[in-house]
């Protein structure tokens, strides 16, 4: 019986305190608009400074997932994108990442 008073009075003031922490907080129905450049969020971002891949791997329904905004031309497999990218543009491996940026879910070859 002095376990249940115990839990109750532990229950009643867990009620309280939460009852109290729900005056005190501000309000949450603010927004803030906060502009960025609209493709600096776009670039491909590693953390220890090495791309893991030549090129990223994309996801596109009903579009070529990789462009090469140079030529203007579109491609769906990557392993074609990366071959045309280093044979038309002379691009070594080690400096493709650099040269790329993820738009609308599709990886554009932007050249130099």
């Amino acid at each position: 019986m002095r376990a249940l008073r115990v839990v109750v009075v532990l229950l009643a003031a867990a009620r309280a305190a939460s009852a109290g922490d729900a005056v005190d907080r501000p309000r949450t129905d603010i927004e803030a608009i906060i502009p960025i450049p609209p493709t600096e969020h776009e670039r491909l971002h590693y953390f220890d400074r090495k791309p893991h891949h030549v090129v990223p791997g994309t996801v596109t329904i009903n579009a070529d997932p990789y462009v090469c905004d140079v030529d203007a031309q579109r491609f769906r497999d990557r392993d074609a994108f990366v071959a045309h990218v280093r044979t038309a543009h002379g691009t070594p491996p080690g400096q493709i990442a650099d040269r790329l940026i993820v738009r609308e879910g599709r990886v554009h070859f932007i050249g130099d």
